[in-house]
Parts: C-alpha cells; structure tokens; sequence
C-alpha cells in the first residue's frame, strides 16, 4: 500500500522528521487498515520511506525508515539495540532508566522504562500509544524482552493518544511475574511504586537530575517544599539529606506510596493532600516559611494553544512560593509540555517576581537526562524544561 505526500513535507520527512500531518498527504491507497506499514512515496511516485498510516489518526502518518526494509522482529531488535547504545556509559547511581523514548529512538509511540535493571533483568514497564504499534504488538514485545532481558514486564498503555487513535486503553501484565511493588535505587535511596495505581509508567525517571541538583542544595534542617509532588522524588533526596519537607499533590494513591517509602528508608517526609494551588495559599496564610521549593505540575499545555492559562498557573504557583522562600534559597519551575518553552517559564517566573516584590538570579536551566533523547530532527522530543531560581 502507497501514501503519497505534498512536496512541502518531502524535506522535513528527508531530514528525519517523523511525522506527516493531515496537510501534508496529498493521496493514500484505498484500503489500508489503521497502522498499516506502508511505503511513502512523492507526488511523482519516488520512494521516501515507510511508516504507520492511520488515516482517522491525529498524526496520520510515522516514519519509520527511510529504507526499503522490512518491518518485522529484526528491525525492532536493531531499534533497541541501537537505543541501548546510546545510554551505555550515560545513566549512573541508578538502576532505573527510559528505555526507549518514541520517536527519538525510531519507535514513533513505543515508550519503556526499565525498573531493576540488574542481572535478573528487573521489570519492564511499556506503552504502545498508537495503531501501528499496537498493530505489531507482538513483535515489539516479543524484541523487547529479547532486547531487554527484563523478567517480568506490565502495559499502561493508557494514554489519551491510544484515544486519538481510535484505540482502546489497555493495562495489565504481560509477561513474567510483575510484584504488586516495582522496586529500584536511586543514589542511597531504595524506592518503589505500586504499578496498577501508579501514573503513566509509574515514576518520573526524567526529572533524576533536577532531584540531585535540589538535594544538594540544601542542609540539614532547612525546609523543602514539593509541589505536584506525585510519589515524592524530589522530597524523599531531600529527607535523605536532613531536610524537613512537604510535599503537596492531590492523588491519595501517590501520597501514600511516598510515606510508605519514606518509612523504609528511616525518613520523614511531610505530606499534605489537596490541589495545589489552594494548598500554596493556606501555606501564605499560615506564614510558612521554605529554603527550597519545587513547582513541578502534570502537563499543563497539551495544546498551543493552552499555553496562555498553562503561564497564568506558573505565575501564581510561583508568586507564593516566592513570598514563602527564605532569602538565599531556591526555587526550582518544571514544566513537561513541549509546547511550553523555556522563555514562557521565565515570563511567568519574571511576572511572579514582580508580584511577590521579590528580586530573583537565573541560577540554571536544565533539560532531561540522557536516557530521554532529544533528537535535533525531532523538536517534539524536546519537552522537558526548567529554571532554578535563587531569591535574593
């Protein structure tokens, strides 16, 4: 089966852009059945490369090759394989990582983070977000735990793409025995989640370097506060390290899970249940005073044009805590929507300044980790962006 695109996408696919959007198709076979391989041809009927077509997707078409090859268990194994090299040597103190991120390793909408990564293989979490992964599920599984060695593994693939794709959600075991505790280290500290309740694939591994970067920035008994704080990453390094700390988030489950696991490591980690925003101003009120504090919401801009209101949340998130945090001390804004840049991060912290009558220095902005890729051909792998802030 043949799609054929417009000339004014011929460049972008050629420089190893992965996606052909609904303007970009000029003509498609009649017949094929979403995520159907198949070969992407020019106007004039040249070869370009394969891919996933689902005309009724969002994103109806994603390259896979540029290459007259095969779409079967060899090329995912390669496609793994080739993942997997480009972490060696990369992720350290840890046995915890992102196995393959979507596109930015050829695997448009493939996502799995490997938890327990030792010689037993440890457990993989998986997500297959589009019809042409789940098309070739069984291949890709199949090289996956080939690839991996991973014991056990689990599917969330319960993501609002599977929707946009016409496809249902699916969750469950998938090979393996997968303990109700998925367990793994991160620098001294042993954690786990409990993977049915968790969310996405159960723990944010990108934001690994931003929790060690907080956590060296306080000292014993200084107070740190975590906002959308999920199961407490950012909270649990910095108990470990003496703090006193609070973390806000409005899911019970994760809560839980982060005094759970902050029993286990002999720490006290404070918690407070409640949206988030609410939570920051009965903290004004109360004249509670921090040395650290974190803003790290869920995606806020899914969109474009959700950006505008994304900003609006960041500036008041960020006013209380400037009013809050001790002079001297830090204030870390994290957004994970790729539509937000880091220039909208400083505008809303800039604006917050201004509110909160409070002088701040850009101390750094960080990216995520070497295990999440970004791709330069790819803008979208880009996504995860913050600003580290010290309060005059």
């Amino acid at each position: 089966m043949n799609v054929k695109i417009k000339t004014q996408a011929l460049r972008r696919l050629r420089g190893r852009y992965p996606f052909g959007h609904t303007g970009d198709i000029a003509s498609a076979d009649a017949g094929i059945t979403a995520g159907e391989v198949v070969d992407v041809l020019t106007e004039e009927g040249r070869f370009v490369g394969r891919g996933y077509f689902n005309a009724a997707g969002a994103t109806p078409l994603r390259m896979l090759t540029l290459q007259r090859e095969d779409i079967n268990e060899a090329f995912y194994r390669r496609r793994i394989r080739e993942a997997l090299q480009r972490r060696e040597n990369q992720i350290h103190r840890t046995d915890a990582l992102r196995v393959i991120h979507a596109e930015a390793d050829g695997l448009p909408g493939v996502v799995a983070d490997q938890f327990g990564n030792s010689s037993s293989g440890g457990v993989l979490a998986v997500q297959l977000r589009n019809a042409g992964t789940e098309r070739h599920r069984d291949l890709i599984l199949s090289a996956l735990k080939k690839e991996t060695g991973a014991a056990a593994a689990y599917e969330r693939s319960d993501t609002g793409e599977r929707r946009r794709e016409g496809l249902d959600l699916k969750t469950g075991e998938l090979w393996g025995e997968v303990p109700a505790r998925v367990r793994f280290v991160e620098d001294d500290l042993e954690l786990f989640f409990e993977w049915k309740t968790a969310q996405k694939t159960g723990f944010f591994l990108d934001q690994r370097d931003n929790r060690r970067m907080m956590a060296e920035l306080v000292r014993p008994g200084q107070n740190f506060l975590d906002v959308y704080s999920y199961t407490g990453g950012f909270s649990l390094q910095a108990a470990k390290r003496g703090a006193t700390t609070l973390a806000v988030d409005k899911d019970v489950a994760a809560l839980a899970t982060l005094e759970a696991v902050a029993r286990a490591n002999k720490l006290k980690a404070g918690a407070r249940l409640g949206d988030a925003l609410e939570v920051l101003s009965q903290l004004e009120r109360e004249k509670r005073r921090f040395d650290a504090v974190v803003l790290d919401p869920p995606t806020l801009a899914k969109r474009r044009d959700d950006v505008p209101n994304a900003k609006r949340i960041f500036t008041a998130a960020a006013t209380s805590a400037l009013k809050m945090l001790n002079p001297g001390g830090h204030l870390l804004i994290s957004t994970c929507a790729h539509y937000l840049r880091v220039d909208d991060l400083l505008d809303a912290a800039r604006v917050a300044a201004g509110e909160a009558e409070a002088a701040a220095q850009v101390v750094a902005i960080t990216y995520q980790p070497a295990d999440h890729p970004y791709m330069l051909a790819v803008p979208e792998s880009l996504y995860l962006k913050s600003v580290l802030l010290k309060k005059e």
